[in-house]
């Protein structure tokens, strides 16, 4: 499924936050110093919630390395309210978390605040959503995904017709 296919239907999360994971596209860019892959795809499961007070969209993934990382953004600085969608694209501040594929193999682990990012981003009129960002380890990240189902009820994007 592509960025701009419909999301399944959310689950209720913690504080009864609506969670939609979705399908989209991750790549991860780095050198390959390492050993690793300059350039690996990441899994297609994205999960993507909104918080209400204050309207922060917070997207999660899995990156070509194999980590979780969750970025929050929010989302008037992504299209201003009552918007459908940004104006070209947008550079914006957020804040990103990681988590080790280390720590989730093993079932336990704690979440490293990795500070804040600087994001070019992209939000469609149909709830397409292209962030691009270097994460704490250096490397590019670049995620689309389709976030319409949860901006529908805050008046900036609606889903795409049947």
């Amino acid at each position: 499924m592509s960025a701009g296919q419909a999301p399944s239907d959310p689950d209720a999360g913690a504080d009864g936050e609506e969670v939609l994971v979705t399908s989209g596209d991750v790549t991860s860019i780095g050198d390959g110093a390492s050993g690793e892959d300059a350039v690996a795809v990441g899994r297609s499961d994205v999960a993507a919630s909104l918080t209400r007070d204050p309207d922060v969209l917070n997207i999660a993934f899995v990156t070509g390395a194999g980590d979780v990382q969750f970025i929050q953004i929010g989302v008037d600085d992504l299209a201003p309210r009552g918007a459908t969608a940004s104006d070209g694209d947008v550079v914006v501040n957020a804040e990103l978390t990681a988590l080790s594929g280390d720590a989730i193999a093993s079932g336990g682990g704690a979440a490293t605040p990795m500070g804040t990012v600087s994001v070019a981003a992209h939000l469609s009129e149909d709830g397409d959503l292209s962030l691009s960002f270097v994460d704490g380890d250096e490397r590019l990240q670049l995620i689309e995904t389709n976030v319409a189902q949860l901006l529908r009820g805050r008046g900036t994007a609606e889903p795409d017709a049947p």
